[in-house]
């Protein structure tokens, strides 16, 4: 068998019409940025995470710059945040002259360690950048019960967490502003760049409409602040909007995946993802992890199966944060984590005979 990370032609086999059809419309009507679509696919995302703002951008890195920019963080600031993550997560910090702090992750889930963020924060910190990855919700009362006693923000990168819910309250809510992805690969991935920002307070999403669109407000060419060009287009909206509708069933799919390879895996000498409920994880990737990582990954690549590693190499070590000063063995479990982690395939076309392959060749490995 040929299995790669993620299947776009097959999904797009199921929406292909729908978004044709739509692209043609757009076209005639010649109304191709920030229209009907990106209002819809807001109103769509709102319906579903409970954000009484939601705010469509060019792309999941603007998303995060434009909440930071929105919550006045700038030069001198520092935001707590995860060094085991995308890229963009620290780079956005970065970007706009504040200072990314790490601080380690937990073994059971990988996201942030909440019992270790309150030992970084400084009278210079003025958030806490948590990370809901692979999908799975950080524990966000801890979290947010510190930030209140510090009286700092909460800011949301769930790029890989759209959908996912803990105790009914969905990711996008949970802090003061939140960022997400419409990456092609991501649950609810578009036909290119693609992001928004989610909050529940009215000020901060009258901010971020602002700054994406050059600082303007009501009045053309009349700007209140300084922002940058960060416009969703029609057509991308167009397609999130068609997609978003399978969003819940292709969730639920991915959780079904994860529990039959939950199921068939657990004997084995690796770590699995834990299912702790049906609605806190929506599987943006199924990570296993084994010491034996690269020598599995080969073994299933000469098998057919394509796999990921997420993340190989945390963000203190890579070369361009440098000059925070952390070298090798600060922050242990994220090093192990990005040593160990394997990403295997989990989108919802992976048909059953697919997945028993993928268990059938791992746990050929380990018989070996």
């Amino acid at each position: 068998m040929n299995i790669p990370p993620i299947n776009l032609k097959a999904q797009f086999k199921g929406v292909k019409k729908d978004i044709l059809k739509g692209i043609r419309e757009i076209l005639d009507e010649q109304k191709l940025i920030l229209g009907q679509y990106c209002l819809k696919l807001e109103e769509q995302v709102a319906s579903m995470t409970g954000a009484a703002q939601t705010i469509s951008c060019a792309n999941g890195t603007d998303a995060l710059i434009l909440s930071l920019m929105a919550l006045g963080i700038g030069n001198g600031d520092e935001v707590v945040t995860t060094p085991y993550t995308f890229f963009s997560t620290a780079s956005s910090v970065a970007l706009t002259g504040a200072r990314p702090v790490f601080v380690d992750v937990r073994e059971s889930d990988m996201n942030i360690d909440p019992g270790l963020v309150e030992k970084a924060i400084t009278p210079k910190t003025k958030a806490i950048l948590v990370v809901h990855l692979f999908g799975k919700i950080c524990d966000m009362k801890i979290i947010s019960a510190i930030a209140e006693k510090h009286k700092i923000h909460v800011i949301e990168d769930m790029a890989q967490a759209l959908g996912a819910k803990r105790g009914g309250i969905g990711a996008g809510t949970l802090g003061d502003i939140a960022a997400t992805s419409f990456y092609p690969t991501k649950n609810l991935g578009g036909i290119g760049e693609g992001g928004m920002v989610l909050t529940r307070r009215a000020d901060l999403g009258e901010k971020v409409r602002k700054l994406r669109v050059h600082g303007m407000g009501e009045k053309p060419y009349i700007h209140e602040m300084i922002g940058f060009n960060s416009r969703l287009d029609e057509i991308k909206a167009l397609a999130l909007c068609v997609k978003f509708t399978r969003l819940v069933s292709w969730n639920k799919t991915r959780l079904e995946t994860a529990g039959y390879y939950n199921m068939h895996l657990r004997d084995l000498p690796i770590t699995l993802p834990i299912i702790d409920d049906e609605t806190s994880h929506i599987f943006h990737h199924y990570v296993i992890r084994t010491d034996r990582r690269d020598a599995l990954q080969l073994h299933l690549k000469e098998k057919g199966i394509i796999t990921g590693i997420y993340y190989p190499l945390p963000l203190h070590l890579q070369p361009c944060f440098s000059y925070l000063g952390n070298e090798e063995g600060a922050f242990p479990v994220a090093e192990s984590a990005a040593k160990t982690s394997l990403a295997i395939p989990v989108f919802p076309e992976l048909k059953k005979r697919e997945k028993d392959y993928i268990i059938k060749s791992i746990r050929s490995f380990f018989k070996a």
